[in-house]
């Protein structure tokens, strides 16, 4: 089951509550605004392209330009290695088995080929192939692990039921082996009709909580395969434990909900993995999606690209794929894989929002707030969806609007507790941005009331106050709060520095501020801000370089008029004439 990781809709769902082969992987480019590559039909050329399209994760177009180097030169191996990765990796299965038996043929065999033509012949039923090429003293463990379960569910494939079990618990290795096997063990007994050993077997992998801490996604998948096998056993009360328990620490998980409703109303979970290669496909699914991180990504795309080919119709199988594809800036690619949900699933819902967060990103805004509009009218209390709806907004500086949308879910919540703090914080920040500061004010108190010392709410409120030139000793001890809290977040740090500058202690806003630059040295705010309390610390040739340096990282437009006065001016004359015009813009008492 997903934990729903990607950066946008889990982001957002998270402020609600408060290999061996060793492939180069870099910083992917978003699919966004990037233009096609156009080079020459030379081998170089090609090849270049290949590889800067592979490194920027693109590998619908560096598996066009491998089919051109391929082409002229066809007897290249290593070339071919590497078109075969990554054809792989955007789900060109039977072109990239193409390639791996003429890598074999060439009698160059390296480990990825062997694992995945084993796959091919599991895939089609070519029990004694697999296994042939399943066979093998492995350098790696993660190689050794993931060639020892599917050898077992190749057993499954032949009707070898007890040599299966025997195979997953032969398997040793480090201590991260033991969730894994212990899980395929429980999924093996499942598909063998042994109750109480997948109960037992399950039963272990759920107890291994820190092997779950390292492998959250496999760890939602132990979760429902062991609700099932209770529920298989007779264990109805078990069933709905596990998955009661699974719901308190995940209370926003579709999947858990659904399954203890089946459950309660006496029907057995849709759960199942029972033939070799659905087994297989879970064990690269899981290995996949634990080694999502660290430079894991271009391994795991392919490991869920695998499974996909193995079963092609799982809906956790696509999901996983989509918010991978997603992760490495390729949102068109997800979208297309997240619109091929069924409204029956239980993953329906995140998968249309992440679609719309991806619609966002790509700049259809339109599109991405009506499907946010409709999920919004179909699921009226779903809090994630509205938050995520009021970012989108935000973002594009909406913020009437996205106050309204906020205000629709609290008109619905009757009695607010801990986890809607973010809800009131972010209207705050809706109403203070379109100059309603007594509506801004009241729901920033609101998110206190319902977190104390929650250090955002903290933060915002005091460095408004400051700002405003009021309240400031109750802002600067709330700033001093949320720094107390998260001494390391520049922001906080850079908002202490500046309600030190409003109460004129110059000394002490420079420490925090030169603090705040050397935790977020390209901010041009924060940049701007120490400049100030420079010039009021009588140091005006720092304060001058640190006003260049602010302009030079372009800062908000607004901003930019004040510093170029306070460049050509210094500062004492802007604050004089800013004292000017506010004394000019006061009501006439006549």
């Amino acid at each position: 089951m997903t934990q729903f990781k990607t950066g946008k809709a889990v982001t957002l769902a998270l402020c609600m509550a408060v290999s061996a082969s060793g492939l180069t992987v870099m910083p992917a480019l978003a699919d966004t605004n990037q233009e096609p590559l156009k080079l020459s039909d030379s081998l170089a050329g090609n090849y270049l392209a290949a590889r800067i399209a592979s490194t920027d994760r693109d590998m619908e177009n560096a598996a066009g330009f491998y089919r051109k180097v391929i082409a002229l030169d066809p007897d290249n191996t290593d070339i071919r290695l590497k078109a075969f990765l990554n054809f792989i990796a955007n789900g060109d299965f039977a072109e990239g088995i193409a390639a791996g038996k003429r890598i074999v043929k060439a009698g160059n065999e390296p480990e990825i080929v062997r694992i995945i033509l084993a796959i091919d012949d599991l895939r089609s039923k070519n029990w004694a192939g697999a296994e042939r090429g399943l066979d093998h003293d492995w350098r790696s463990a993660l190689d050794r692990l993931m060639a020892g379960l599917i050898s077992s569910w190749v057993k499954i494939g032949q009707s070898k039921n007890a040599e299966a079990l025997a195979a997953v618990d032969k398997l040793k290795g480090p201590a991260w082996f033991d969730l894994f096997a212990q899980y395929h063990g429980g999924l093996i007994a499942m598909a063998v009709g042994d109750k109480a050993g997948a109960v037992s077997r399950l039963t272990k992998a759920y107890e291994n909580r820190a092997g779950g801490q390292a492998a959250r996604e496999t760890y939602s998948r132990v979760i429902e395969a062991l609700a099932t096998a209770q529920f298989d056993a007779g264990n109805v009360d078990a069933a709905t434990k596990v998955l009661s328990e699974a719901l308190v620490r995940q209370p926003q998980n579709p999947v858990f909900t659904k399954m203890l409703a089946e459950v309660s109303n006496g029907t057995r979970p849709a759960f199942r993995i029972a033939t070799a290669q659905r087994g297989a496909a879970e064990v690269f699914t899981n290995l996949g999606t634990a080694i999502d991180k660290e430079g894991g990504q271009q391994f795991a795309r392919i490991y869920l690209q695998l499974a996909r080919t193995l079963a092609s119709k799982d809906e956790v199988i696509a999901i996983e794929l989509a918010e991978l594809l997603d992760a490495q800036g390729r949102p068109s690619a997800a979208n297309a894989i997240f619109e091929s949900i069924s409204e029956e699933s239980p993953y329906y819902r995140i998968a249309r929002l992440e679609r719309a967060l991806n619609l966002d990103e790509l700049e259809d805004v339109s599109a991405a707030e009506a499907e946010l509009e409709k999920l919004i009218n179909s699921g009226p209390d779903d809090l994630v969806t509205y938050l995520s709806y009021g970012a989108v907004l935000a973002r594009h500086e909406k913020y009437d609007k996205a106050a309204g949308i906020y205000q629709r879910i609290i008109d619905r919540i009757d009695d607010p507790t801990r986890v809607h703090w973010n809800l009131f914080y972010r209207q705050g920040i809706a109403f203070e941005r379109t100059k309603q500061w007594p509506k801004a004010e009241a729901a920033f108190k609101q998110a206190l009331e319902l977190f104390p010392d929650q250090p955002s709410v903290l933060n915002y409120l005091g460095y408004s106050w400051v700002d405003m030139n009021i309240n400031l000793q109750e802002g600067l001890d709330m700033i001093r709060k949320a720094v107390s809290l998260r001494p390391n977040d520049g922001y906080m740090v850079d908002s202490l520095g500046w309600a030190y500058y409003r109460l004129n202690r110059f000394e002490e806003a420079v420490i925090q501020l030169e603090r705040a630059v050397e935790l977020r040295p390209g901010d041009p705010t924060i940049n701007d801000h120490l400049g100030d309390a420079y010039w009021k610390a009588n140091r005006k040739l720092e304060a001058t370089f640190q006003w260049h340096h602010a302009m030079a990282m372009s800062p908000p437009e607004a901003d930019i008029p004040r510093i170029e006065s306070k460049l050509a001016d210094g500062l004492d004359e802007v604050l004089k004439q800013e004292a000017a015009e506010a004394e000019k813009a006061k009501p006439d008492n006549g």
